[in-house]
């Protein structure tokens, strides 16, 4: 499990550090425009909406001696080393159009490297064991690599703060590349060969495969959800510098609170894969995104000074945030055995292309609303900031995503593929693959 998931945490360190501190220093530390740069950003996740079924239906589709997966993550490392460096350090004296330019083709060619990774990535993992439990094992082992990831740009984000130059930032995203590339190097070439049964099951094309997706009521509803709690974690992670250092005036707490926040999940892991164990994973999820909502409502009253409130409001999201991260991913493997059922296809590929691209066009929305709202309210980087401004701040970091949580949780009580069902679904798939292999 653990070689399967190594290559998660410095690609996941990549993808948060971005996420939570671009926006940041692209306006502070190189000068663009936050509207222009969460636009960028908008722009990134309408590409990905072509990017990640592509990906998604060509992996399901490829044959290969390396496997459908495996040969794609391989050809993730270099554009992930190239593009991951590429945004921190813009050559000097880069202004206007040519600034514009260079974080529109480095944060779009980022996370086009990202889909290349993270889509067949989720899709392997579904693979390795079609066993329910065994699937949240290994979505929770994954899950525990990509925490350490986040948890390791959190402490970074102190680092680039601390650097109005850029150096540190620099420096971080160079070390950060060699590691993605050994690591993803080593998992393709330690992992077990894949499935031969699934190769050359894919859907017949990126669009027929993803009307698929679409039409699966689960599916839908599931992305649905799963964009919902993506909003949520991306506002947390991309406001608390923000927060910290206008709203709070505590800038050098940064590191810290996002640290305590990704230990916190990191914790929960054993125990949300325990929980599974004993109650159905949807109920479990249910629960988890009514703590983040609390967690999240806590802040609305958020003032100059108030750590212990943020902490306390750090404890109920780190806590409850892993939950769909894992089961949510298990319960996604269960919907494409249900895919298979209903059309004899193994879609990994396009099902988890859709999970990829939902989460990513959340981070993206929040970047843009974020961006949007600070151009347009008087924010000015680097000095004290009106009220109005810290209201809103605040207002993005509380009312914004606790009211996607109580949608998403009423939406979520709609889902209805049991885990009876599952066992039901998996035993006729058994049995059809028996009957196959015996003709």
């Amino acid at each position: 499990m653990m070689t399967y998931a190594l290559p998660a945490a410095p690609v996941q360190f990549f993808y948060l550090l971005l996420l939570m501190m671009y926006l940041k220093y692209a306006t502070d530390t190189l000068g663009a425009s936050p509207s222009v740069v969460g636009m960028i950003f908008l722009v990134a996740r309408v590409w990905d909406a072509v990017s990640d079924p592509l990906v998604g239906n060509l992996s399901d589709n490829t044959v290969s001696r390396l496997g459908r997966r495996r040969s794609w993550l391989l050809a993730s490392a270099p554009l992930l080393f190239v593009f991951g460096i590429m945004a921190w350090a813009p050559p000097e004296g880069l202004v206007g159009w040519q600034l514009t330019a260079w974080i529109a083709v480095s944060v779009i060619g980022f996370y086009t490297a990202y889909t290349i990774f993270e889509v067949p990535h989720m899709a392997l993992g579904a693979e390795i064991t079609l066993e329910s439990q065994g699937r949240s094992r290994i979505f929770g082992a994954r899950h525990l690599l990509r925490t350490l990831g986040m948890l390791s740009a959190a402490f970074a984000t102190q680092a680039v703060m601390d650097d109005p130059e850029g150096g540190a930032a620099v420096q971080t995203a160079t070390i950060a590349a060699v590691i993605a590339v050994a690591t993803l190097v080593y998992s393709v070439f330690k992992l077990p060969p894949e499935r031969e049964d699934f190769m050359g099951r894919g859907g017949e094309s990126p669009f027929k495969a993803m009307h698929d997706v679409l039409e699966n009521r689960h599916a839908r509803l599931l992305l649905f959800v799963y964009f919902i709690e993506s909003l949520g974690a991306g506002g947390i992670s991309m406001m608390i510098p923000f927060a910290l250092q206008y709203v709070m005036g505590l800038p050098e707490l940064t590191g810290r609170m996002l640290g305590f926040t990704f230990a916190l999940s990191i914790l929960s892991i054993p125990i949300w894969v325990a929980l599974a164990q004993r109650f159905e994973k949807r109920r479990l999820w249910l629960g988890a995104m009514a703590m983040s909502g609390l967690g999240f409502g806590m802040l609305v009253p958020l003032g100059e000074g108030d750590w212990p409130l943020m902490m306390v409001s750090s404890l109920f999201i780190g806590l409850s945030t892993s939950c769909g991260s894992i089961l949510g991913q298990a319960l996604k493997a269960e919907i494409v055995d249900f895919d298979e059922y209903e059309t004899g296809e193994r879609k990994e590929g396009s099902y988890f292309a859709a999970w990829s691209f939902v989460g990513k066009l959340a981070s993206g929305v929040m970047v843009a609303v974020v961006g949007f709202v600070l151009d347009n309210v008087g924010y000015v980087p680097n000095a004290a900031q009106t009220d109005d401004v810290k209201w809103w701040i605040v207002f993005l970091i509380s009312w914004f995503p606790l009211c996607g949580y109580l949608i998403g949780s009423m939406v979520f009580l709609r889902f209805d593929l049991s885990e009876a069902e599952h066992r039901r679904i998996r035993t006729l798939l058994d049995a059809r693959s028996a009957r196959q292999e015996g003709d």
